[in-house]
């Protein structure tokens, strides 16, 4: 029953991660209303979200449904890449100002969820995926 749940937050955070891309490069990438570094910054992260997180959420889903030990393993990977790319998002944001809802609003509010998921959830998937793989 735990490999279904986080399964299912798995590939939540991996739709998450396409929905926010869509969205950046359809809205802020064309009309783009952030500072020329918040926008340099944004631009460092599809790369990793896209060809690192996303995959290894969507494996490591797939073998926690079939119940197979590389559900786990790659539970474990796509969680370190979770909690590296929000500490760099929270690092980011705490020394530019990003959470400022005052100031930014939605977007301060977005940055805030994002770095929240990834801080909260990624520990809870390294830890799930360490203390059930079997190497």
């Amino acid at each position: 029953m735990l490999n279904f749940i986080f399964a299912i937050f798995q590939i939540l955070i991996a739709l998450g991660l396409i929905g926010f891309w869509t969205m950046f490069y359809f809205t802020e990438y064309k009309d783009r209303k952030m500072s020329e570094t918040e926008f340099k910054h944004e631009l460092s992260f599809p790369l990793p979200d896209l060809g690192w997180v996303f995959p290894n959420l969507i494996i490591s889903s797939i073998g926690l449904l079939m119940g197979e030990n590389f559900g786990y393993f790659f539970t474990i990977t796509a969680a370190s890449g979770m909690m590296f790319l929000g500490l760099i998002d929270l690092a980011f944001n705490l020394q530019n100002g990003g959470f400022n809802t005052k100031k930014n609003g939605f977007d301060a509010y977005m940055s805030i969820f994002i770095v929240s998921v990834m801080l909260i959830l990624g520990p809870i998937f390294l830890l799930y995926g360490w203390f059930n793989v079997s190497l």
